[in-house]
């Protein structure tokens, strides 16, 4: 049978399952929230100063009609005949729009190519214009005059510039009176001039038609090359069709200053009205060129034909045409108007096109054939008399001249009427009106914006926090990342912190000094020198197990204390070593409670204060001076010597004695061993207090000996790493690793009291 794969204690999570759940998530938020709400606040708060900076941005729309050509020239019949079909062309008139021809007059009428701006500071210049009274200027802040604050005005009616200095922006610096100065961009100065005045130096010139401004304030002034400024303002108009193939057309006009933005779409609409019915009364005006000059000839040509007629009919006299002539007279007829009509229509489209191009090829086309029609006309009329066929050609062609004649007559008249009422094919339905709102910037969007990107760089920042840091906070998260079994956690605890405290300031401060200090669950009673000693007893003190029973760290750890029974009982250890990674983690505080309520189960406990250098466990039990564990080892005394009592029933120690020779050498010295299997068999439990595992060899020498190991550690104290690292030294030293303790878990609910020794120190004045 198969055994499933368990992973070994403190060992990460591979890669595969290294995952972030939701769980994960809200977990470090909850445990960085400080960070969070930081980091979003201030990204939100620049996001709305930033959407309250920028200036606003008004939209002035017009609604065009452009409808389709419908001409009667040739070369409108010409492009029919050719297949061609009337459309719109809206696309095509898009872009008439945007052309040199339809802009530079509305370039030039507004002097666009010339602007004029303040200096402002960014962002916090912006915000105070906004609060600033027009033709009032503000005073400056901080003291920076070079600023435009707000309220300031200028007219720049004339600039001009060398081409060199095209594009280049200039500072205008107001000078008081009604004065100015003008500098290039390195400071040097141009000229100066007044307000209403001229002011030339060659090819430079410029007007300041107005100027409300404080002394010092600077401006930028800039004349575009032509083709620059139309340019940018093609990219300022947003020209697009309503729908597809309505022929309407929206042309739109985005300015900060809504009155202009009105003026320059309405402006841009007339010069495209104006452009537009230019090129129909041009188009109609070479149309009737054309006619003018082809009248006179088509005129002559009918003299011609009823002169040559006349003289016939005087030779032959006047004879009544048979039903063969009248046959042969209709059919040739109908050919020859076709033929002069194409005739015509090639003539006009010669004066545009070359003789390759598509439409007079197709007037070629249809003209061979109209020939080839009138030539099988001819044959089949072959045996009709000669002088009968030649009166009924010339009264053929008499009848045609005269119906060309005529046509064109008429086409004149009607195109000289045309082009005095001709209105083009755009319209004007709706001109632009001076916006009321704003359409940029979307001031909603970009605070929301903010508030996003604020909140998803906490988050970031959190993970990074996390990378780089690596604490480990929570029980849950310590053994689902480092499959280490936790026995349990023990909560923070006021009480503790204040009587650690107390023992080691009473021997100096002083008996009359009050304590206006409330310690957490202690029936809120402030705490004295005097009422310190009914809770420190002499012998226990500073044991929170003896002195606050009732504490909540000690009700966490006699849950632990069943667990950790359960799980040795079933191990079948009674050595047990409590380590930490690190120092700070509270493993003599552990150490001690839990042999204190271990002793109180009626079980025999043995607490030995294995940190050599440091012998906090014994001084929980007032027993840091004497001989002990230094001695035993150093063979001075025996294993049995070196216990004495703790005060507390069934709980006994073997103190740390005097330091001698190195920690580690004594605690692999094979006495050590003797006497812990001597231990084991006089007490049902023996714990041995270690140094941190990461600063000393001390702990794994213990841990090799001990029965079972058990980490101390502490809220936030270890990154990840630390853990995983402690652990593999203790396994390659030999120890058994079966658990954990999380120790000072903080909730949310325990307040974070001062020390006692902050307490004190703020009394008397001191610095703590």
């Amino acid at each position: 049978m198969n055994t499933p794969f368990q992973r070994p204690y403190g060992t990460p999570l591979p890669l595969e399952d290294d995952e972030f759940i939701l769980r994960d998530l809200v977990r470090m938020v909850r445990q960085q929230l400080g960070w969070v709400i930081g980091i979003t606040a201030v990204v939100a708060a620049v996001a709305t100063l930033y959407a309250y900076s920028l200036p606003a941005i008004y939209a002035a729309d017009a609604l065009l009609q452009v409808q389709a050509k419908n001409s009667d020239s040739p070369l409108s019949r010409a492009s029919q005949v050719m297949g061609g079909t009337s459309q719109l062309g809206t696309e095509t008139e898009i872009e008439i729009i945007r052309s040199r021809s339809v802009l530079e007059p509305v370039v030039n009428a507004f002097r666009l190519n010339v602007s004029v701006s303040p200096v402002v500071m960014p962002y916090l210049g912006n915000l105070a214009r906004r609060f600033a009274k027009s033709g009032e200027p503000a005073p400056a802040w901080f003291g920076l005059s070079r600023y435009a604050w707000g309220g300031e005005q200028i007219d720049l009616e004339l600039l001009g510039v060398p081409a060199a200095l095209e594009g280049v922006p200039l500072t205008l610096r107001a000078l008081g009176n009604d004065s100015f100065a003008l500098y290039d961009p390195e400071g040097v100065k141009l000229l100066t001039g007044q307000v209403g005045e001229i002011a030339d130096d060659g090819p430079l010139q410029i007007r300041i038609g107005k100027l409300v401004a404080r002394p010092g304030t600077e401006f930028t002034v800039t004349r575009s090359n032509q083709l620059a400024a139309i340019g940018g303002l093609a990219k300022s108009l947003l020209v697009l069709e309503q729908g597809k193939q309505t022929g309407i057309v929206q042309i739109s006009m985005e300015s900060s200053d809504r009155v202009r933005a009105m003026q320059i779409a309405n402006a841009v609409v007339q010069s495209y009205v104006r452009q537009n019915l230019e090129r129909h009364q041009e188009e109609t005006a070479r149309t009737l060129d054309f006619l003018n000059a082809e009248v006179p000839r088509v005129r002559a040509d009918l003299e011609k034909a009823e002169d040559a007629l006349a003289a016939l009919q005087q030779r032959q006299g006047a004879v009544k045409p048979t039903s063969e002539a009248q046959s042969y007279l209709a059919g040739g007829l109908e050919l020859d108007r076709q033929i002069a009509q194409l005739n015509l229509q090639r003539t006009q489209l010669l004066q545009r096109f070359m003789p390759g191009h598509p439409q007079v090829q197709t007037i070629d086309t249809q003209l061979g054939q109209l020939r080839a029609l009138q030539q099988k006309l001819e044959s089949r009329f072959h045996d009709m008399p000669a002088s009968e066929k030649a009166g009924v050609r010339m009264e053929r062609d008499v009848k045609i001249a005269q119906e060309i004649y005529i046509s064109l007559q008429n086409k004149t008249q009607e195109l000289m009427i045309n082009r005095a009422g001709m209105v083009g094919n755009v319209h004007v339905l709706d001109e632009a009106l001076v916006p009321s709102s704003p359409v940029k910037p979307k001031r909603a969007l970009i605070i929301a914006a903010g508030l996003i990107l604020g909140l998803v760089l906490a988050v970031l920042t959190v993970f990074m926090r996390r990378a780089v840091f690596g604490r480990m906070h929570e029980m849950e998260e310590i053994e689902r990342r480092l499959a280490l079994p936790m026995f349990g956690e023990i909560p923070f605890s006021p009480a503790q912190s204040w009587l650690e405290d107390y023992s080691r300031l009473e021997a100096t401060a002083p008996p009359e000094l009050p304590l206006p200090v409330e310690l957490a669950g202690a029936e809120h009673v402030p705490v004295t020198p005097e009422r310190a000693e009914e809770w420190l007893p002499a012998a226990t003190r500073p044991v929170l197990a003896e002195s606050r029973p009732h504490d909540e760290a000690i009700e966490a750890l006699c849950g632990i204390c069943t667990q950790f029974q359960f799980t040795l009982e079933q191990m079948g250890h009674r050595v047990v070593a409590m380590v930490g990674a690190t120092s700070g983690v509270g493993k003599s505080f552990v150490t001690s409670n839990l042999g204190t309520l271990l002793a109180k189960s009626n079980r025999r406990v043995l607490l030995i204060d294995g940190d050599l250098r440091r012998q906090r466990l014994s001084g929980y039990f007032n027993r840091a001076a004497g001989m002990g564990l230094s001695e035993m080892l150093g063979g001075r005394i025996d294993a049995n010597q070196a216990v004495v009592p703790t005060g507390v029933s069934n709980l006994w120690i073997v103190p740390a004695g005097n330091f001698g020779a190195t920690p580690a050498e004594l605690l692999m010295n094979t006495r050590f061993r003797q006497a812990l299997d001597t231990y084991s068999r006089t007490y049902d439990l023996v714990i041995i207090d270690t140094p941190p595992v990461l600063d000393h060899n001390d702990a794994m020498a213990v841990s090799a000996l001990a029965g079972a190991t058990v980490m101390v550690l502490r809220t936030g104290a270890h990154t990840e790493e630390q853990i995983v690292d402690a652990v593999k030294r203790l396994k390659r030293a030999g120890g058994n690793v079966v658990g954990g303790i999380l120790n000072t878990v903080v909730g949310e609910a325990v307040p974070q009291s001062d020390s006692l020794s902050d307490t004190l120190a703020r009394a008397s004045g001191q610095p703590a």
